[in-house]
């Protein structure tokens, strides 16, 4: 997940460093970093995702995927945690005794959700 404080701390170093910049092109990057600010401080919401398996075109049920399917038979079907992404993408079956199952993204893909 993206640190949104860290990307608004970064984009005001850019826009402090727009300042030799002269002209409209001046006017044009400091209004760009401005609106890039606006967005992620208007995204105070939580983001949440579901994962749709392409295979039925439903949303993927851990507890079914844990106990029919070999790549996740390792989980505990009963105790699922659920999904989860790291921070390159990949998408994990998660349980709660903190065991993982690695997912195709082929068959799988994730849809945000905003609140």
């Amino acid at each position: 997940m993206i640190n949104k404080d860290k990307v608004i701390t970064a984009l005001k170093q850019v826009k402090d460093e727009i300042n030799p910049v002269s002209g409209s092109r001046k006017a044009r990057l400091r209004d760009a970093v401005d609106d890039a600010i606006t967005l992620l401080k208007e995204q105070e919401h939580s983001e949440t995702f579901i994962v749709i398996d392409n295979e039925t075109g439903e949303e993927a049920n851990p507890y079914n995927i844990a106990l029919y399917e070999d790549w996740a038979k390792h989980l505990c079907y009963c105790d699922m945690e659920g999904w989860a992404i790291e921070d390159d993408g990949t998408l994990l079956l998660v349980d709660e005794c903190g065991r993982v199952a690695y997912a195709d993204r082929k068959r799988f893909k994730v849809k945000w959700e905003y609140d």
